[in-house]
């Protein structure tokens, strides 16, 4: 039974070497109706200070004027994405980050058909706040002329973040970390240890943020093949995206995008989905090494290593395949064997015996 085990070990072996020397498979490809407004604001303020920024907003119907009410309102996260969760009702709760109290903003709007205004507001931190992460969003909600509601197509968000200097308290822990499979670029999925349908795609972890200033954790992941070459130099977190106070944050990246794929054919893109990253079956390693603090704090460095298998079926095929000829041989020579042995041992008999009677 060893020795059967010893042949199969070779035979996984052999495959694998084989299939790593051939080429590797070529990889596949793959605001508002009428409101134009910036998605994001950021800004640093220190305690006491009071800055004073502009919103532009764009009416991109040509025909009819855009009536706009404008308030600033509280978000947490729905879930592990980056989509915020808006808190709508007029009686929610302040957060614990609001920027609520703290901001002063036009009420009401009116934009001509095809044209642009633009606002003032402004942002005052108290004097006695405390260092940390606060952010709120700016809801443009559409009506008619007479104050009626229209079409929501015609409603948009600006999400404001505010960094106050000073000393706070970072602290983000890795949960999960791995191969990632996910048919709408990162929005829903699942971790994967052994993919035996198709190539991962994605490389991702989960960060958990159980500090009081939100954070934008970046970095790298390496990938080695099983034979300690490096395959692909993930870069992380490239669009910067936050993890906000108390989320666990998942962070997913293409191993390979068509972007990086027309590159290397001497071509341009800005398309960045995810296309086959060109894996042999087999076992690979990834590590993870990322960074993150706010300017001023300590920076910190989070590392992992994971490892995943690529087994695709016509690959698990081959090996039972292979198995199964090993086992037909190596009992079809035992039998072989056994009846020589046999036959050796029968005619010997038989001239023993003839010179014993003569």
């Amino acid at each position: 039974m060893k020795r059967l085990f010893s042949y199969l070990s070779a035979a996984l072996a052999v495959l694998l070497i084989t299939v790593s020397t051939l080429p590797a498979s070529a990889a596949s490809s793959g605001g508002s109706a009428s409101l134009s407004i910036s998605p994001r604001k950021n800004y640093i303020i220190n305690p006491g200070q009071k800055i004073t920024d502009k919103l532009t907003i764009s009416n991109l119907d040509n025909e009819d004027d855009l009536y706009l009410s404008l308030r600033m309102i509280d978000f947490t996260f729905t879930n592990q994405s980056g989509t915020p969760k808006l808190n709508l009702a007029q009686n929610a709760p302040r957060t614990p980050w609001s920027l609520v109290p703290f901001t002063t903003l036009p009420q009401d709007v009116t934009i001509p058909a095809g044209s642009s205004k633009t606002l003032n507001y402004s942002i005052t931190v108290p004097k006695k706040q405390g260092a940390g992460s606060y952010y709120s969003a700016i809801v443009y909600q559409a009506g008619g002329a007479n104050g009626g509601n229209v079409a929501l197509s015609a409603s948009g968000v600006t999400l404001v973040f505010v960094s106050v200097p000073g000393a706070v308290n970072e602290n983000m822990t890795l949960q999960k970390f791995g191969a990632y499979n996910s048919e709408d670029s990162g929005t829903t999925g699942s971790f994967v240890f052994v993919d035996t349908n198709e190539q991962p795609k994605m490389i991702a972890y989960t960060l958990k943020n159980s500090g009081n200033v939100f954070e934008s954790p970046a970095g790298n992941v390496i990938i080695k093949d099983m034979f300690g070459h490096q395959v692909a130099n993930v870069t992380t977190n490239s669009t910067q995206s936050l993890a906000l106070l108390g989320q666990t944050r998942l962070f997913t990246s293409c191993i390979k995008t068509v972007q990086q794929k027309i590159k290397l054919e001497g071509g341009i893109s800005k398309d960045t989905s995810c296309v086959d990253p060109g894996l042999r079956p087999g076992r690979y390693t990834a590590s993870l090494d990322v960074f993150y603090g706010q300017n001023g704090n300590q920076t910190h460095e989070i590392t992992q290593v994971a490892t995943f298998w690529y087994l695709p079926w016509w690959f698990l095929a081959s090996i039972v395949i292979i198995i199964g000829l090993l086992v037909w041989g190596f009992f079809w020579t035992k039998r072989k064997l056994q009846a020589a042995v046999k036959g050796t041992t029968y005619h010997k008999g038989k001239g023993v015996n003839r010179l014993w009677r003569r």
